[in-house]
């Protein structure tokens, strides 16, 4: 709107035979304004006990305005932590509400723990419940104070962490067995794959999902329990967890990006969009969005079955940017172009 402009507010009263002038900067945008003026006009008769009132002139102003925005107690942790990093201009769209889903979640997929993911809720938990007492007792310990200030991101953190805990299926380093795991080790044996002399002849044993009856499906919620008894446990925790991180930190890169364009629209910058929004886009998505691609395909089209014919994705990431790679087996049909032109 045309009329979000700044001014300048200038406050006039007579002081013990002393002409006071105070001078202030505020936005017409402000809904405070009618504060402004009756805290100006109590200082003037309290502070000075003058007899004359004082008055506000508005003189309009082509300066951009500091920027304003406004928070709660909710909101306040959040908006503390953007701001560590800057203070968008005057107008633009704030990422502050959006942080109040993704900085958790992201802290929750690093941190994933079901057991100390209820610790942490139920502290923060304890702490907004009893705020009012905290804030009557003004204690000057520093490091309470930072907790107590943050405590609705320690509750959301808190329970985002037991949400990845039951996806990570850890709890205090502990798997819990739910639903029940979906591979049986007694099938390996029904099907005389296994025997007694197997087992103590070998250290080591692998599962085979393509006898029947050793695989009946995947865990509905989460991982499978079975995992927490395998030797290669922490690389294939490893490997799924570095897979959905990438997925999600590329929606979280695009989400950014995609809100950028709001503000070029917003000040009709719209050589921004084709020189800046475009071309970033498209790089993120040519790049790290068929990574993804990758990713979310390999999950569908390979099975426990037939996982050991899967081609590395990492691979073929490299090779696409090293132009190499003919020779390796290609993850869908037509994903390898052997170069040749038929005449």
């Amino acid at each position: 709107p045309q009329h979000l402009v700044p001014l300048f507010v200038w406050k006039t009263c007579m002081c013990k035979g002393y002409t006071i002038l105070s001078y202030a900067e505020v936005d017409e945008s402000l809904t405070d304004l009618d504060t402004v003026r009756r805290v100006f006009k109590m200082s003037c008769f309290t502070l000075c006990d003058a007899t004359v009132p004082s008055f506000v002139n508005r003189i309009p102003s082509s300066d951009t305005p500091p920027t304003l925005l406004r928070s709660n107690k909710l909101t306040t942790g959040f908006q503390s932590i953007v701001e560590a990093y800057g203070v968008g201009d005057y107008r633009e769209v704030s990422p502050a509400p959006y942080t109040i889903i993704t900085f958790p979640f992201l802290f929750a997929v690093m941190f994933g723990d079901l057991g100390h993911g209820v610790i942490m809720s139920l502290f923060a938990l304890w702490m907004v419940l009893t705020e009012k007492n905290q804030n009557k007792k003004h204690p000057s310990n520093e490091i309470w104070m930072t907790f107590f200030h943050g405590r609705y991101i320690i509750l959301m953190m808190g329970l985002f962490s037991i949400y990845t805990g039951l996806i990570y299926n850890d709890c205090f380093s502990k798997s819990l067995n739910i639903f029940g795991s979906g591979w049986s080790v007694k099938a390996m044996f029904t099907n005389q794959q296994w025997t007694n002399k197997t087992v103590q002849t070998n250290a080591l044993l692998t599962l085979d999902p393509n006898v029947s009856g050793v695989f009946s499906g995947p865990y509905p919620f989460g991982i499978d329990p079975i995992w927490n008894l395998a030797v290669n446990r922490l690389s294939f925790l490893n490997s799924y967890k570095m897979k959905m991180s990438v997925i999600i930190g590329v929606i979280h890169m695009s989400f950014g990006v995609v809100l950028s364009v709001f503000n070029h629209l917003h000040f009709r910058q719209k050589f921004c969009v084709y020189l800046l929004f475009l071309p970033e886009l498209l790089f993120l998505l040519c790049l790290f969005g068929y990574l993804v691609f990758m990713i979310l395909y390999k999950w569908l089209a390979f099975s426990a079955r037939n996982s050991s014919q899967a081609p590395s994705i990492l691979i073929h990431f490299i090779n696409m940017f090293v132009m190499q790679g003919k020779d390796l087996t290609p993850l869908y049909p037509g994903q390898v172009c052997d170069g040749s032109i038929s005449s």
